[in-house]
This record gives C-alpha cells, structure tokens and sequence, in this order.
C-alpha cells in the first residue's frame, strides 16, 4: 500500500473514488494521525473517507462500527481492510462537543448521549480490555525503569481490580470517548465517531471524556462527574476511580510514545506524575 502524509493525491484514495463512486472530495484538516476527506457518494450520499494508518485497531473500529450498526454511532458504509479505508457517514452540522462552552452543559450532553448505548459484546471480534491495556503498558514502563509512574500504574490496576469486582457487564465501550469524538447531528443530539473498540463494563466509559478536561481545577471534575452521575447510575466515586485508570494508562502510553527518542521526555515524565496525583487525590 503506498501511503503519504503529504498533501498529494495518493494511490489509496483514487482506489477510492473509483470503488465507491466518489465525487467532490476534499481533504479535512483536522488533528489527527488518518487522513480524513469530506465527499459524496452516489451510492450513499454525504460520507467521510478515512485513510487509516495501518495497525490493529483499524480491525476494531470496523467491527466495532459494525456492531452499533448506527445506533449513536456514526455508520460505516463501507470498508476496505487491505488498505485500511472506511467510508463513513457524515455527521452534520458535526460540530464537536467542545463548542459547548458551558462545561456543565458538556458533561450533560455527554451523560445524554451514552447513557443508553453500550452494548453487550456478543463475543465477535478480538478487542483488548481495560486490563490487558493495564498490563501491556506495564511491562513497557517496567522495562523502562520509571519506578515513580511505575506507582501510579500498580494503583490503577488495584482499583480497575477492584471496580471489577462490582462492575462485571462485557460490554462493548468506545474506548477513547472525549469532546472531539462526539459531533452534533441534525436532530440536535450527538453522535459518536472513531471508536477504538475496547470490551469492558460501561463504568469505564466516561474516564477519557473527564481526563480531557484537564487541567483544570478539581472542583471542576466534582461537578461534571455529579451531573452525570445520576443520569448513568454511576457514584461519582466510581466515575473518579475510572478516571485515575485512565490517567494513568494514557498518560504511560505517551511516555513510551516518546521515549525512543527522549524528545520532550522529561516533561511528559513530570506531566504524567502531576495529572496522575491530581486525579489519585480526587479519590
């Protein structure tokens, strides 16, 4: 597959054009590693192009895709996983979560939007877990010799453990769910893009939502997460401890990001142990 970052037309998407009819195609620039086009189709209609960079969780966003078959999920129309395309639906007007600038009005509308929607997992399709995430970058930062996020890290499996022990649905959650992946639709509500497809109980479901949020006063957190609370069934407790997971993992992912090359290392290093103790000291 020939790929570029460039600006140029490349193979995949005139395959593309041809294979799904697509005219009027226009590159969005939006920050993200995919390569995104708005266009039409005369099969489907107003539709995304997603040129994907090659890895694993192309496979699960299609499945999960699939699985939600458009209910609060964007559809996917189309897909071609040897070069790793998707046709998607166009959310419009698809303004994203953050326009909202009430955060209080966010955290509602984002309580609104999920509150319904996982769904059981129905055992097709291999996805990870919350726990193999957990224990991947584990052994990452261990090798890495980081004893003081090494810390933070055994917490988070202690309380995701402990979670478990309470929250036991396999559920099939969006696994990267914050303002930009939440875009207003026609009928006023929002609907739910670029899931990385995770298999795991729905407590774990607002933890990216809340982690995007910061940095920003606890007080902040406190009240986002109490407006949701009621509305999902979920103690704010239990949101904050889902939170830390979060923190945690996220934040070690991008430390091994940037280790090979030690670029901006040290502040990731010294962001990860502050983000990690502020969330740590809302539990």
């Amino acid at each position: 597959m020939r790929f570029s970052m460039g600006n140029n037309i490349v193979e995949p998407l005139e395959k593309c054009i041809a294979l799904w009819k697509l005219t009027q195609v226009r590159h969005m620039p939006v920050r993200a590693d995919n390569r995104l086009y708005a266009c039409e189709s005369s099969i489907y209609g107003p539709c995304v192009l997603k040129i994907c960079i090659p890895g694993p969780e192309v496979a699960t966003e299609i499945h999960c895709l699939r699985a939600y078959g458009g209910r609060g999920y964007c559809r996917l129309w189309a897909y071609d996983s040897a070069d790793d395309m998707l046709l998607l639906e166009r959310v419009t007007p698809g303004n994203q979560l953050w326009e909202v600038t009430d955060h209080r009005k966010r955290a509602w509308h984002m309580a609104q939007t999920i509150k319904n929607l996982p769904i059981p997992w129905d055992g097709h399709g291999e996805y990870p877990t919350y726990e193999t995430w957990l224990l991947g970058i584990h052994r990452t930062i261990t090798s890495m010799g980081l004893d003081d996020v090494l810390f933070y890290l055994d917490k988070a499996l202690e309380i995701y453990r402990e979670l478990r022990t309470r929250y036991r649905r396999a559920c099939l959650l969006h696994g990267d769910l914050h303002q930009e992946n939440l875009l207003l639709n026609a009928q006023g509500g929002y609907t739910v893009i670029d899931p990385k497809g995770v298999v795991d109980d729905p407590v774990m479901e607002t933890a990216r939502f809340l982690m995007n949020e910061t940095p920003c006063p606890a007080e902040k957190i406190l009240e986002m997460a109490g407006i949701m609370s009621p509305i999902l069934n979920v103690p704010v407790k239990d949101m904050l401890r889902g939170m830390f997971v979060d923190a945690a993992l996220g934040h070690s992912w991008s430390l091994e990001e940037h280790f090979p090359t030690q670029e901006a290392f040290g502040e990731r290093r010294r962001e990860t142990l502050e983000i990690c103790g502020f969330v740590y000291g809302l539990l």
